[in-house]
């Protein structure tokens, strides 16, 4: 009889030991994902490093799995991070779709029908960093 109440009890203790042990062991594994991510992305300066204007927001904060539509101003920002052909007035739209990175998409329809896609990973201040050519 104490055998039958007992192996109940090892296995309750060994799963909460799994669970706890679980989140642990994750963070130890990759250490160098967790420090790489910023904990907090702003639209606008995102949208100031492509030469976008947003308009006005309740919230900066670009979380993962949002978006934002902007308005290119300054072509010359984003040629920079490699999405060219673009011109002013051109739609600029945002994703942030990990914790470091952001798919940016910039489409026109005049004075030509012109689109450009690129992810970009996001520094630990919230940078955009252009993908290696």
């Amino acid at each position: 009889m104490t055998r039958m109440l007992s192996r109940p009890r090892c296995v309750v203790l060994a799963a909460c030991l799994v669970v706890l042990a679980a989140p642990g062991l994750t963070a130890q594994q990759d250490p160098k994902q967790q420090s790489a991510a910023p904990t907090t992305v702003s639209a606008k300066a995102i949208a100031e490093q492509l030469g976008a204007k947003l308009q006005p927001r309740d919230d900066d904060e670009l979380r993962i799995g949002m978006s934002f539509t902007a308005v290119l101003e300054s072509p010359e920002k984003l040629a920079e991070l490699g999405l060219k052909g673009m011109h002013a007035g051109a739609r600029v739209t945002v994703a942030r779709v990990a914790p470091d990175k952001i798919r940016v998409e910039a489409d026109e329809m005049t004075p030509v029908q012109n689109s450009a896609a690129a992810a970009f990973k996001v520094d630990a201040k919230g940078a955009l960093v252009a993908p290696p050519k």
